[in-house]
C-alpha cells in the first residue's frame, strides 16, 4: 500500500502562501535545500494538487523537463487534481478527482507503487484530516516570521497529535521536519 504524505514549506509562525514567499523563500535557498527538496520528490509517483495550487505550479514547472532539479520528476510523476471547479488539467499526465474525494483517495493508496505526494494544497490537506488518510506531514520551516498571510494550518483546524520521526537542519537555518498522526 502506499504512503501518503503532505509536503509543506512555511514560515516559523506557519504562513505558507505564495503571497509571501518572494519574502522568506529565496532567502534561504541552497544546492542542500534544493537536493533534499528533490530527493524527497524521488519518493512518489503521484503528485497531489488542490486547483489553486495546481493552477500555480503548472505552467512553470511544465516546461522543466530536464536539469537536475525537481521538474523532470515532476514532469514523470502522474498528476491528481482535486477540485470541484476545475473543467481541464493541461498539465501531462493530469486528472481530476470531482467527487468521492475520500474513496477516490483510498483506492489510491490501495494501489502499488511510490508515495503520493499532495504539495501544499491546505484546503485539500485540511478537508482530508480525520479520515486516516494522510501517513506523514513534510515540512520545511524557514527561519522567518512573517506576521502576516495565510497559515497552513488555519484557525479552527482540528486537533491532530503527532510525532516527530525525522528532524534535520539545513545549513540556511531551514528545518526540515517529518511528522506522522499517532492513530497511524
Amino acid at each position: 500500500m502506499r504512503k501518503l504524505w503532505v509536503k509543506a514549506w512555511l514560515t516559523l509562525d506557519g504562513v505558507f502562501d505564495a503571497t509571501t514567499m518572494d519574502n522568506w523563500w529565496q532567502n534561504s535557498n541552497s544546492p542542500e535545500r534544493m537536493d533534499y527538496i528533490t530527493g524527497q520528490y524521488a519518493q512518489g509517483d503521484i503528485y497531489m494538487l488542490g486547483r489553486v495550487t495546481y493552477e500555480m505550479l503548472w505552467p512553470g514547472w511544465s516546461t522543466q523537463t530536464t536539469g537536475d532539479g525537481p521538474g523532470p520528476l515532476l514532469n514523470r510523476m502522474q498528476k491528481v487534481v482535486v477540485s470541484t471547479t476545475l473543467t481541464e488539467a493541461p498539465w501531462k499526465e493530469s486528472t481530476i478527482i470531482r467527487d468521492n474525494v475520500v474513496e477516490e483517495i483510498r483506492k489510491l493508496k490501495q494501489q502499488s507503487g511510490k508515495d503520493i505526494i499532495i504539495d501544499g494544497s491546505a484546503t485539500l490537506v485540511q478537508s482530508l484530516q480525520g479520515t486516516g488518510l494522510i501517513d506523514e506531514y513534510r515540512l520545511l520551516v524557514e527561519p522567518f516570521l512573517m506576521g502576516r498571510g495565510r497559515r497552513f494550518f488555519a484557525d479552527g483546524t482540528d486537533m491532530t497529535k503527532l510525532r516527530l520521526v525525522d528532524s534535520k537542519t539545513l545549513q540556511s537555518g531551514t528545518l526540515a521536519l517529518i511528522y506522522q498522526p499517532t492513530d497511524k
